[in-house]
């Protein structure tokens, strides 16, 4: 309704001038015919008539004729702008229904053509304005459909495992795991896409999501820090804390996103990590960079032997990589045997 107001404002202003501009507008006419009369009077009866005689006849019909040329002109005037005025009338009053069928043609370069300017732009933003929420229907259609489609598919797939778990004729504990990993993994899915849907939701091709602001680094990575460190300490884990930096540093970003990267690498912590091994977080600051190393020892699985880098699609080291990517920085992480190791690193802000 807000975006209604102005535009009818235009448009009541437009119904409302027309009379005033045409009195000026005629008024102004009226003034050049009047001194075209008075000029063409003093030629016939100054210049003229004493040439062709004093003649009564003469003298009469000289004065009759630049009044003759006055009514003329004024009739021809005024029947022409009147003519322009109702079509002005009729123009304002489509536009104030709704019915964008025709413009109004401008005629001439005064007030009035100024007005049916104005009308036709009137006209003009009221037909952008209809096509933009056209357009706004259709997309938002295309949202939902789209959300619904790639939302539900992981979740009947999960449902569906999740039931093949919960059946009492399944006993085979190596497919119950199996069926397990693989729901996990769709469930990592829709987080996945759930995280790109509110990052691209509000924001044109989803550049202005990020809220962007200048950190005094030193508090900041210890507020993160302390607030994992809390969380593991209550989840029973020893947390062991390497501090290198001794001077201070600025960081550009985005605090909230910034804090869902420690809140899911201290989601994975406590769900692999063995609670009897510490927990060692390293800080070192560089030159042009802040590198954050994150250590642990997960739990023991004759599976892990050797290096190995860890698979993130679509799981929450997936979501860290996104978010640290947009910061320009880099995450890599890998798993040596039991030892699950994880490097942070942000741009120092100059």
């Amino acid at each position: 309704m807000k975006n209604n107001e102005p535009d009818q404002s235009k448009i009541e202003s437009s119904q409302n001038r027309p009379d005033e501009q045409l009195v000026s507008v005629l008024t102004k006419y009226l003034s050049f015919a009047l001194v075209g009369a008075v000029i063409l009077n003093v030629i016939l009866n100054l210049l003229l008539l004493p040439v062709l005689g004093t003649n009564p006849f003469l003298s009469i019909l000289f004065t009759i004729i630049p009044n003759l040329l006055v009514f003329i002109i004024m009739s021809y005037l005024i029947r022409k702008k009147l003519s322009y005025l109702k079509a002005l009338q009729k123009g304002s009053e489509r536009v104030a229904a709704d019915n964008f069928e025709s413009y109004i043609p401008l005629q001439g370069n005064n007030e009035l053509t100024d007005i049916a300017n104005n009308v036709n732009l009137i006209h003009d933003l009221y037909e952008a304005k209809n096509k933009a929420e056209s357009l706004a229907k259709m997309e938002n259609h295309h949202i939902i459909t789209s959300v619904s489609n790639e939302i539900h598919a992981p979740l009947s797939g999960i449902i569906g495992y999740l039931e093949r778990i919960q059946n009492p004729d399944e006993s085979d504990l190596s497919k119950k795991e199996a069926y397990l990993q693989i729901a996990l993994k769709k469930a990592y899915q829709v987080i996945g896409f759930i995280d790109d849907l509110f990052e691209h939701a509000f924001t044109d091709n989803g550049k202005g999501y990020y809220q962007f602001k200048v950190y005094n680094g030193k508090p900041l990575i210890h507020q993160l820090l302390n607030s994992s460190t809390q969380t593991l300490k209550e989840a029973g884990y020893d947390v062991v804390e390497e501090n290198c930096i001794e001077r201070d540093f600025s960081l550009w970003v985005d605090l909230e996103q910034l804090q869902r990267i420690f809140d899911y690498l201290t989601a994975n912590i406590i769900k692999y990590a063995d609670p009897d091994k510490p927990i060692d977080f390293g800080l070192i600051l560089n030159k042009n960079e802040l590198c954050i190393i994150l250590r642990n020892k997960t739990i023991n699985n004759p599976d892990a032997a050797g290096k190995k880098v860890v698979d993130s699609e679509s799981s929450s080291l997936d979501s860290c990589r996104k978010i640290i990517t947009r910061h320009q920085g880099r995450i890599d992480y890998y798993q040596l045997n039991q030892l699950f190791k994880v490097e942070l690193t942000l741009p120092i802000h100059q």
